[in-house]
């Protein structure tokens, strides 16, 4: 069965999905054609116009460049297990972000920085590697629900970076979309890279999105985003999506791609806007009690506030209901911010402002919902929630913390210096510490989005969404 997921109706103890379609973006660009790149967080084109910036000694670009090659020609040598289990948040290390998936990242950026063919080898290398050898990926292990939500992102972007090198090449990977078939053979490899995204990343990673409002949540919701658009081309393939039991009964569901990439950008916006409850932690904000709400001010819910806290990640260190972050260095709210950064420029890549531009205006007294434990609860969810650009205020401009998730940053700055609601932009500029690495969410922004003195940004180049004409 195929469903467009809209909604959820809250009732005592169980949220029922509302099914209707949601009207796909239609844009006038035209779709790739066969071996070309789609762009996720960069292009050839645009990677071709930085080399050629970092040629000219023009910074930020020369040292950026500098920095990716530099990782480029480290070596890529890890072990990799058929049944894959993450005993920690650094492994398995060839998908963590600041070794294996930095190094891959690279290469494929390499291979158009420097238009050698080898960085472009060397990535179908890894990744027939990890498609033929990782055969399944823990459903038992939470942590890998997180591990694979930080470091898919760039395996799908190296993949199309190297569109045109290995179109119509063969690799050998698995034949089958279905978590539980563990077949393996040769064909297309980009088919059968395609195959083994849909039965272990995203088959895994769903979960979370549908059950974390934190900065879980935000990597979960943006891995479905960058697979399901890399399915584009795969009208063929239904995606299986896992629920918690709170919600469709704990069954799954079957996405095309079209409808799985607009469930998940759903999903950000819903959690961004306070509509989702968070089904994952003992400590949620959702139970709306507890030692992670201070008696001092009202108990807030999930959401990104209207003064820009993201309640589930600042209880790690204060509080869900706190008005303002303390001053202190503050990770996981910056982590969260990187992923949803991450999703939003996907979209905007496919000529939807919609997660940048996000903030909810109504102003709702008395929102209704349903905890994990089943009870119901009501709270106000106020206007002016939801924004990103008022959540990186918060932090660098409002309590003055350090920002140290510079590559996401980048990403943020480019955008919000052409389109800022807040009017604090500038602000932004002394925490990019360049070149900006990886760290559990962008890569390499300072290449792709770091703007020389004077350089007035734009918009990037656009393709449509799955399903759109």
């Amino acid at each position: 069965m195929r469903f467009f997921i809209t909604r959820l109706v809250i009732l005592p103890g169980i949220a029922i999905l509302l099914l209707s379609a949601i009207p796909a973006t239609r844009l006038n660009a035209q779709q790739p054609a066969p071996g070309t790149s789609r762009g996720y967080q960069t292009t050839p084109d645009e990677l071709r116009a930085i080399a050629a910036k970092a040629e000219a000694g023009l910074e930020p670009y020369k040292s950026a460049v500098a920095d990716v090659l530099n990782w480029a020609d480290r070596e890529w040598d890890y072990k990799l297990d058929t049944n894959e289990s993450c005993s920690s948040s650094t492994n398995p290390a060839w998908i963590h972000s600041e070794r294996g998936v930095k190094r891959l990242y690279a290469r494929a950026l390499a291979y158009h920085l420097t238009g050698e063919t080898h960085y472009a080898e060397e990535v179908k290398v890894i990744l027939e590697r990890i498609m033929s050898e990782v055969l399944t990926i823990s459903l038992n292990e939470q942590q890998c629900r997180l591990n694979f939500g930080w470091g898919t992102p760039e395996l799908v972007a190296s993949a199309d970076l190297i569109e045109d090198y290995w179109q119509g090449q063969l690799c050998r990977g698995p034949l089958s979309t279905r978590y539980d078939d563990l077949t393996i053979g040769t064909g297309d490899c980009k088919a059968l890279f395609q195959n083994w995204l849909v039965k272990n990343p995203y088959y895994v990673v769903s979960y979370t999105a549908e059950n974390s409002q934190s900065n879980w949540g935000a990597a979960a919701t943006a891995t479905l985003a960058a697979v399901a658009d890399y399915l584009w081309d795969r009208s063929d393939v239904l995606l299986a999506h896992r629920f918690p039991p709170q919600i469709n009964g704990g069954q799954d569901a079957l996405f095309t791609p079209a409808e799985a990439y607009e469930h998940a950008n759903r999903l950000a916006l819903d959690r961004m806007n306070g509509y989702r409850v968070e089904y994952h932690s003992s400590s949620a904000c959702d139970l709306m009690g507890g030692e992670q709400q201070y008696e001092d001010w009202p108990p807030v819910k999930s959401q990104i506030t209207e003064n820009g806290i993201i309640p589930e990640d600042a209880r790690r260190r204060e509080a869900c209901n706190i008005p303002r972050y303390n001053g202190e260095y503050q990770n996981y709210p910056q982590v969260h911010l990187g992923n949803a950064i991450q999703q939003c420029e996907l979209l905007l890549r496919r000529g939807d402002r919609s997660c940048y531009d996000n903030i909810d205006l109504t102003d709702i007294p008395d929102y209704t919902f349903v905890d994990f434990r089943g009870k119901t609860h009501t709270t106000p969810l106020v206007a002016g929630r939801g924004s990103i650009e008022r959540a990186i205020d918060a932090i660098i401009v409002d309590s003055d913390t350090e920002w140290k998730h510079d590559s996401a940053l980048e990403l943020a700055y480019h955008y919000y210096s052409q389109f800022s609601r807040f009017g604090n932009v500038a602000q932004w500029a002394a925490q990019l510490n360049r070149p900006g690495d990886c760290s559990q969410d962008v890569c390499f922004g300072t290449l792709t989005h770091g703007l020389a003195p004077g350089e007035v940004p734009g918009l990037p180049p656009t393709v449509p969404p799955p399903g759109a004409q």
